[in-house]
Protein backbone atom coordinates (compact mmCIF):
# COMPACT_ATOMS: atom_id res chain seq x y z
CA UNK A 1 0.00 0.00 0.00
CA UNK A 2 1.42 3.50 -1.03
CA UNK A 3 0.81 6.49 1.82
CA UNK A 4 0.44 9.99 0.28
CA UNK A 5 2.85 12.17 0.07
CA UNK A 6 3.34 14.47 3.49
CA UNK A 7 2.12 17.18 1.31
CA UNK A 8 -1.08 17.44 -1.09
CA UNK A 9 -2.17 20.50 -3.33
CA UNK A 10 -5.28 21.94 -3.91
CA UNK A 11 -6.85 24.86 -6.55
CA UNK A 12 -9.79 27.33 -5.65
CA UNK A 13 -10.56 31.27 -6.22
CA UNK A 14 -8.46 33.09 -3.55
CA UNK A 15 -9.74 36.39 -2.08
CA UNK A 16 -6.24 37.49 0.10
CA UNK A 17 -8.68 39.54 2.68
CA UNK A 18 -11.11 36.93 3.31
CA UNK A 19 -10.86 35.33 6.82
CA UNK A 20 -9.93 32.43 7.69
CA UNK A 21 -12.57 29.56 7.18
CA UNK A 22 -14.47 32.13 5.37
CA UNK A 23 -15.42 31.55 1.76
CA UNK A 24 -12.83 31.97 -0.79
CA UNK A 25 -9.48 31.85 2.35
CA UNK A 26 -7.22 28.94 1.90
CA UNK A 27 -8.72 26.82 4.80
CA UNK A 28 -12.47 27.14 2.96
CA UNK A 29 -13.57 24.07 1.29
CA UNK A 30 -17.43 24.53 -0.28
CA UNK A 31 -19.93 22.38 1.61
CA UNK A 32 -20.53 19.12 -0.70
CA UNK A 33 -23.53 18.65 -2.41
CA UNK A 34 -22.95 14.98 -3.11
CA UNK A 35 -22.05 15.14 -6.84
CA UNK A 36 -18.07 14.17 -6.44
CA UNK A 37 -17.44 10.90 -7.25
CA UNK A 38 -16.38 10.07 -3.24
CA UNK A 39 -18.88 12.28 -1.94
CA UNK A 40 -19.96 11.57 1.43
CA UNK A 41 -23.47 13.43 1.31
CA UNK A 42 -25.11 12.63 4.10
CA UNK A 43 -21.56 13.10 5.91
CA UNK A 44 -21.40 16.53 7.79
CA UNK A 45 -18.09 18.00 6.98
CA UNK A 46 -17.94 16.08 3.51
CA UNK A 47 -14.71 15.48 1.96
CA UNK A 48 -12.13 17.16 0.63
CA UNK A 49 -10.66 16.46 -2.97
CA UNK A 50 -6.44 17.09 -3.29
CA UNK A 51 -3.80 16.12 -5.35
CA UNK A 52 -0.85 14.66 -5.04
CA UNK A 53 1.36 17.27 -7.62
CA UNK A 54 0.86 20.82 -8.55
CA UNK A 55 0.09 19.83 -12.20
CA UNK A 56 -2.54 17.86 -11.23
CA UNK A 57 -4.71 19.97 -9.00
CA UNK A 58 -4.02 22.91 -11.35
CA UNK A 59 -5.21 20.06 -14.59
CA UNK A 60 -8.84 19.10 -12.42
CA UNK A 61 -9.62 22.81 -12.30
CA UNK A 62 -8.90 23.61 -15.94
CA UNK A 63 -9.43 20.15 -17.67
CA UNK A 64 -12.23 21.45 -19.76
CA UNK A 65 -10.35 23.52 -22.13
CA UNK A 66 -9.04 20.62 -23.22
CA UNK A 67 -8.20 20.88 -27.23
CA UNK A 68 -8.52 24.58 -26.74
CA UNK A 69 -6.92 28.28 -25.62
CA UNK A 70 -6.47 28.95 -22.12
CA UNK A 71 -5.38 32.57 -21.15
CA UNK A 72 -5.05 34.46 -17.80
CA UNK A 73 -8.46 35.60 -17.94
CA UNK A 74 -9.56 32.02 -17.49
CA UNK A 75 -7.41 31.42 -14.43
CA UNK A 76 -10.45 33.48 -12.37
CA UNK A 77 -13.70 31.72 -10.40
CA UNK A 78 -16.12 34.10 -8.89
CA UNK A 79 -14.15 37.27 -10.05
CA UNK A 80 -11.14 35.70 -7.56
CA UNK A 81 -7.51 34.60 -9.49
CA UNK A 82 -7.12 30.86 -8.79
CA UNK A 83 -4.53 29.64 -6.64
CA UNK A 84 -2.41 26.91 -5.68
CA UNK A 85 -1.90 25.68 -1.97
CA UNK A 86 -0.29 23.08 -0.30
CA UNK A 87 -1.58 20.93 2.27
CA UNK A 88 0.23 19.58 4.67
CA UNK A 89 -1.05 15.61 6.26
CA UNK A 90 0.26 14.66 10.16
CA UNK A 91 1.84 11.43 9.78
CA UNK A 92 -1.43 9.80 11.67
CA UNK A 93 -3.78 11.06 9.12
CA UNK A 94 -1.72 9.55 6.25
CA UNK A 95 -1.06 6.16 8.20
CA UNK A 96 -5.17 6.10 8.38
CA UNK A 97 -5.60 7.20 3.83
CA UNK A 98 -6.95 3.65 2.47
CA UNK A 99 -4.58 3.50 -0.90
CA UNK A 100 -7.61 1.78 -3.79
CA UNK A 101 -4.37 1.30 -6.38
CA UNK A 102 -3.66 -1.85 -4.22
CA UNK A 103 -4.97 -4.61 -5.41
CA UNK A 104 -4.88 -6.73 -2.09
CA UNK A 105 -7.15 -3.55 -0.49
CA UNK A 106 -9.28 -4.06 -3.13
CA UNK A 107 -9.75 -7.88 -2.56
CA UNK A 108 -10.03 -7.49 1.57
CA UNK A 109 -13.11 -4.69 0.68
CA UNK A 110 -14.44 -7.36 -2.22
CA UNK A 111 -14.51 -4.17 -4.62
CA UNK A 112 -13.93 -4.74 -8.62
CA UNK A 113 -11.15 -1.96 -9.94
CA UNK A 114 -14.19 -1.34 -12.52
CA UNK A 115 -16.60 0.12 -9.70
CA UNK A 116 -13.97 2.54 -8.39
CA UNK A 117 -13.70 4.07 -11.90
CA UNK A 118 -17.64 3.49 -12.79
CA UNK A 119 -19.41 7.47 -13.61
CA UNK A 120 -22.15 5.77 -11.41
CA UNK A 121 -21.48 7.97 -8.15
CA UNK A 122 -24.15 5.44 -6.06
CA UNK A 123 -21.32 3.07 -6.69
CA UNK A 124 -18.31 5.31 -5.68
CA UNK A 125 -20.05 6.59 -3.17
CA UNK A 126 -21.11 3.76 -1.50
CA UNK A 127 -17.42 2.36 -1.57
CA UNK A 128 -15.69 5.95 0.14
CA UNK A 129 -18.78 5.43 2.63
CA UNK A 130 -17.81 1.44 3.40
CA UNK A 131 -13.90 3.42 4.17
CA UNK A 132 -15.16 5.53 5.89
CA UNK A 133 -17.34 3.17 7.64
CA UNK A 134 -13.81 1.08 8.25
CA UNK A 135 -12.25 3.95 10.37
CA UNK A 136 -10.29 5.26 7.76
CA UNK A 137 -9.16 9.17 7.21
CA UNK A 138 -9.37 8.92 3.15
CA UNK A 139 -9.12 7.38 0.10
CA UNK A 140 -6.35 7.50 -2.77
CA UNK A 141 -7.36 6.92 -6.39
CA UNK A 142 -5.98 7.64 -9.86
CA UNK A 143 -7.24 10.84 -11.64
CA UNK A 144 -9.63 10.14 -14.49
CA UNK A 145 -7.68 12.28 -16.48
CA UNK A 146 -4.59 10.23 -15.95
CA UNK A 147 -3.35 7.41 -14.35
CA UNK A 148 -0.48 8.99 -13.46
CA UNK A 149 -1.99 11.57 -11.19
CA UNK A 150 -3.67 10.69 -8.17
CA UNK A 151 -6.33 11.90 -5.94
CA UNK A 152 -6.82 11.61 -2.32
CA UNK A 153 -10.07 12.44 -0.46
CA UNK A 154 -9.91 13.38 3.24
CA UNK A 155 -12.51 12.62 5.15
CA UNK A 156 -12.98 16.24 6.97
CA UNK A 157 -14.68 14.59 10.54
CA UNK A 158 -11.45 12.44 10.59
CA UNK A 159 -8.78 14.73 10.14
CA UNK A 160 -7.22 15.22 13.33
CA UNK A 161 -4.89 16.91 13.34
CA UNK A 162 -6.08 19.49 10.87
CA UNK A 163 -4.15 19.86 7.88
CA UNK A 164 -1.43 22.70 7.56
CA UNK A 165 -1.64 25.22 5.00
CA UNK A 166 0.90 26.62 3.30
CA UNK A 167 1.54 29.84 1.43
CA UNK A 168 -1.18 30.85 -1.40
CA UNK A 169 0.35 30.85 -4.97
CA UNK A 170 -1.48 32.40 -7.18
CA UNK A 171 -1.35 31.32 -11.03
CA UNK A 172 -0.79 32.47 -13.94
CA UNK A 173 -0.94 31.55 -17.32
CA UNK A 174 3.35 30.98 -16.83
CA UNK A 175 3.15 29.39 -13.35
CA UNK A 176 5.02 26.18 -14.13
CA UNK A 177 1.73 23.68 -12.47
CA UNK A 178 -0.24 25.69 -15.24
CA UNK A 179 2.57 24.70 -18.38
CA UNK A 180 2.91 21.10 -17.49
CA UNK A 181 -1.26 20.44 -16.26
CA UNK A 182 -1.78 22.31 -19.91
CA UNK A 183 0.94 20.08 -22.04
CA UNK A 184 -0.32 17.25 -20.40
CA UNK A 185 -4.20 18.18 -21.14
CA UNK A 186 -3.32 19.25 -24.97
CA UNK A 187 -4.22 22.80 -24.07
CA UNK A 188 -2.66 25.30 -25.52
CA UNK A 189 -1.88 28.76 -23.46
CA UNK A 190 -2.22 32.36 -24.86
CA UNK A 191 0.64 33.92 -23.24
CA UNK A 192 0.83 37.69 -23.44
Amino acid sequence: MTAPPERLWRVFPWDSAAAPGERFSATYVAPGEGKGRFDLPRMPGGVIYCAESPEHAVGEVIQHYRGQVLDEADLRIAGYGLTLIDVTLAGNVRDRILDLCDAEILVRLGVRPDETASHDRRVTQHIASRVHGAGYAGLRWWSALTGDWHTVVLFRDRLYPAPAHGAPQPLTIDSPAVVEAARILGIRLRVP
